[in-house]
């Protein structure tokens, strides 16, 4: 409950703002970060278009690169936030839209082409001043109400205390969504036209649980949502009392409950709510959170030292870098489906810049404690031994060049392709354990993008359909004699945890607040039952029917979130 603050992520409309004498140099300073920020996106730009498209497509960014400090670009706006005391974003504006004028009334075909490359670079800089300026003046203990917002601004957000936040786009397992439940931000997002209904200072609710907003609350609506959150709070004590507890069912089944992790800020919440290891370490926001593509092999090296001495004996499961669909790193060559493109596995193959330093890391990382890789979006067996071809030569030179390293690091795969899933038998014997990707598997299987608020209501990660890939999954597994884990969001659905159970998966991987929860579902059940619950869920030809029995099967174990 709180104040709701309009973010306008990106405006272009550009008021004229008068400085005084003394904030001249801070102004000229705010536009050089600018500048260099943008040098910096287009620098990732440039390398990863001239790696999949060629030098010939790289041009256009190697010509907006030199407008940033083109003389009569660059001096012209030094000069007028100096001489008119104007904001950096009302001199960008006027100098380039000047210029860019011009060049759309020239004769020259190539000039006038020319004139959105300089509009690019125009919303570029802007971008990056008004983001700079916006993230500043958000108060603490506001709700943030956007159109959309990236895993980035959660986690500045979350720094600066905000309550809460909501969007008109997204899914409920974006890269956003996930970010903001391993910070423990509540959040509603896919809400359509919200920024249209809410203004700055106005008293919204926002029921993270039920994915609800509720704007300009009556007075018997505040009463009854304390009366909620107190029951909520009082459900987490309990569950807090099951921390040192086994997780194991009734029968004597055990269920490792891991941690999804990516932010080192996150590390202490393994020992408070009692997580067996970390089952995913997410290592793309070491880039997300970056300004340059490539992080040195000593950087890495540090934080993923401290990540796996801090969840041993345990062990941390670091998928390597999964870059591509809705984690892409800006870059010029658009592709037209990138869940469908250069991602994961296939990315890490064609680039050995960034796959080797991370390697290297990860390998002197582990002699610190039980560590084991993980690869990304794996099709086939090929990309299997392509990898473990490039692991042992690293590791061949790290060992000529006398650095201590782990030879006998566990390597597993994804199984978030229907292909990899359908060949679950013969991928088991190429390694040593699988994890379950539900986001992408579900989009996969159920031709819906996870991120589109549009098509939202059709992405159901119970659907009988992608149950059943579970269910191979865990059955090829076992034959093989690996463990198979699932680290997907749908492991945080608790009607999912007696499903998935009874399925044969061995460990459930998930945003540490969830795991005592979990283990609450887990202890209340046997194994018996959940193989009757996974069982009628298969059969399902109703995924609405199977929420509503799962709820009241979660109600009747006295499991239910009925607060």
């Amino acid at each position: 409950m709180g104040p709701a603050y309009l973010y306008a992520k990106v405006s272009f409309s550009v008021e004229k703002k008068k400085i005084a004498d003394h904030d001249v140099d801070e102004e000229l300073d705010r536009f050089e970060r600018a500048v260099q920020r943008s040098e910096r996106d287009l620098k990732k730009i440039i390398a990863l278009t001239r790696d999949k498209v060629g030098s010939e497509s790289a041009v256009i960014f190697e010509a907006q690169m030199l407008m940033l400090r083109d003389d009569a670009l660059y001096d012209v706006v030094v000069d007028t936030i100096r001489e008119q005391q104007v904001a950096a974003e009302y001199a960008v504006s006027v100098v380039m839209s000047k210029h860019r004028q011009m060049m759309e009334a020239s004769d020259s075909e190539y000039l006038r082409e020319r004139a959105n490359d300089l509009l690019d670079v125009q919303e570029r800089l802007i971008r990056h001043l008004r983001r700079g300026h916006i993230l500043s003046d958000i108060p603490a203990n506001t709700v943030v109400i956007a159109e959309n917002l990236t895993a980035a601004d959660i986690i500045l957000f979350s720094r600066k205390g905000i309550l809460a936040c909501a969007t008109d786009y997204g899914g409920a397992t974006s890269h956003v969504s996930i970010m903001a439940r391993s910070l423990g931000v509540p959040a509603v997002v896919g809400m359509h036209d919200i920024t249209d209904h809410v203004e700055t200072g106005q008293m919204v609710i926002v029921d993270g649980a039920k994915g609800q907003l509720t704007v300009a609350p009556t007075h018997a609506e505040k009463e009854a949502y304390k009366v909620k959150r107190k029951r909520y709070e009082q459900l987490l004590v309990e569950d807090r009392a099951l921390i040192p507890l086994a997780s194991e069912t009734l029968d004597g089944h055990v269920v490792q409950l891991e941690a999804n992790i990516e932010l080192r800020e996150e590390l202490p919440l393994l020992a408070e709510y009692g997580a067996d290891g970390i089952g995913l370490f997410r290592t793309e926001m070491i880039l997300l959170m970056e300004s340059r593509l490539l992080v040195s092999e000593e950087e890495q090296y540090e934080l993923y030292r401290d990540v796996v001495a801090t969840a041993a004996p345990g062990h941390t499961t670091f998928r390597m870098l999964d870059l591509g669909g809705d984690k892409m790193l800006p870059m010029g060559h658009r592709e037209q489906n990138p869940f469908l493109g250069w991602r994961g596995i296939r990315i890490l193959l064609d680039k050995p810049d960034i796959l080797v330093p991370q390697l290297r890391a990860i390998l002197r990382a582990a002699e610190h404690g039980p560590t084991r890789l993980l690869l990304p979006m794996v099709t086939g067996r090929d990309e299997i031994r392509a990898f473990r071809e490039r692991l042992r030569t690293v590791r061949q030179e790290l060992e000529a060049e006398g650095v201590r390293c782990r030879s006998d690091i566990p390597l597993g795969i994804m199984i978030e392709v229907p292909a990899a899933a359908l060949q679950a038998e013969s991928l088991a014997r190429e390694v040593d354990f699988f994890s379950i990707g539900t986001n992408d598997l579900t989009q996969y299987v159920l031709a819906v993008d996870r991120g589109n608020d549009l098509v939202a209501g059709l992405f159901d990660e119970l659907h009988p359909a992608v149950l059943r890939l579970i269910r191979y999954t865990a059955q090829a597994a076992r034959k093989a004699g690996i463990p198979v884990g699932l680290c997907g969001e749908l492991a945080t659905n608790l009607q999912a945890v007696p499903v998935l159970v009874g399925l044969g998966v061995t460990s459930l991987s998930a945003s540490p607040v969830y795991l005592p929860a979990m283990k609450r579902i887990i202890r209340s059940m046997s194994m018996g039952e959940g193989q009757e619950v996974a069982e009628r869920a298969l059969r399902s030809e109703d995924v609405r029917d199977t929420h509503a029995f799962l709820q009241a099967w979660l109600t009747e174990h006295g499991c239910g979130l009925d607060y």
